[in-house]
C-alpha cells in the first residue's frame, strides 16, 4: 500500500491510497471518502502536486506511476475516470517512483535506472538522466534549494543527487544497508 499526504490550508488533510492488486486509489478529505479511481496497471506512486502549471487547484490533481506510465488525475473530472493524461514510460519497463517540483515539473524513474523530466505544459520529456543509479529507480525528490538537483534512490544503499539537465552527478551517500524508501523535509535539504 502506497500512502501520499497533502495537507490543504484549511487545515483539512487529503490522503491518497494506493491499492496495488486492486488497481485503485481511494481519496480520502480526513475520514471521508471522496472518490475511488481505476488505474488500468497496478499503481506503484502517489503524489500530489505542489503545483500545476495549467492553474488547477493543486489538491485535485493526483499523479500515479502504473505500469509502464505516467497518468495524471483530477478527481473532480468524470470523463475517462477522472484521468486527464497518461505518459508512455520506458518500453518494457515499470515506473516505481514519481515527484514533483514546486514549478511544476514531474519526474518518474523506474526499472530503467532512468530519470525522465516532464513538462505538464506540453507533457514532453524535458530531460532524460540514463544511468543515475546502479539499479533500479525507487525513490525520487527534487531540491528544495536548487529545483535543478534531484535526489535520486535507488533499491541498494545509495542515494544520487545531481543536476537533471546535464545529467551528472553531484554527490552520493551510502548506507550499510538497503533502504526501503527516503524522504526530504520540505523545505530544505
Amino acid at each position: 500500500m502506497v500512502t501520499s499526504l497533502y495537507p490543504v490550508w484549511t487545515l483539512w488533510l487529503r490522503v491518497a491510497v494506493a491499492r496495488e492488486l486492486c488497481k485503485s486509489i481511494d481519496i480520502y478529505d480526513q475520514d471521508i471518502h471522496i472518490r475511488s479511481l481505476r488505474t488500468l496497471w497496478y499503481p506503484s506512486s502517489v503524489r500530489f502536486p505542489q503545483c500545476f502549471p495549467q492553474g488547477s487547484e493543486c489538491s485535485s490533481i493526483l499523479a500515479i506511476t502504473e505500469g509502464p506510465q505516467l497518468s495524471i488525475w483530477d478527481f473532480r473530472m468524470h470523463n475517462n475516470g477522472g484521468c486527464v493524461q497518461r505518459v508512455s514510460g520506458p518500453t518494457g519497463g515499470i515506473l516505481y517512483s514519481v515527484c514533483t517540483s514546486p514549478s511544476g515539473l514531474i519526474a518518474v524513474g523506474g526499472t530503467d535506472r532512468a530519470v525522465t523530466i516532464y513538462d505538464p505544459r506540453r507533457w514532453s520529456a524535458l530531460s532524460r538522466w540514463v544511468g543515475c543509479s546502479k539499479y533500479e529507480i525507487t525513490g525520487l525528490s527534487f531540491s528544495s534549494v536548487d529545483q535543478s538537483f534531484i535526489y535520486v534512490q535507488g533499491v541498494d544503499y545509495e542515494i544520487t543527487c545531481g543536476r537533471w539537465r546535464e545529467s551528472e552527478r553531484a554527490f552520493s551517500f551510502r548506507g550499510d544497508s538497503n533502504w526501503l524508501g527516503f524522504s526530504k523535509c520540505a523545505n530544505t535539504d
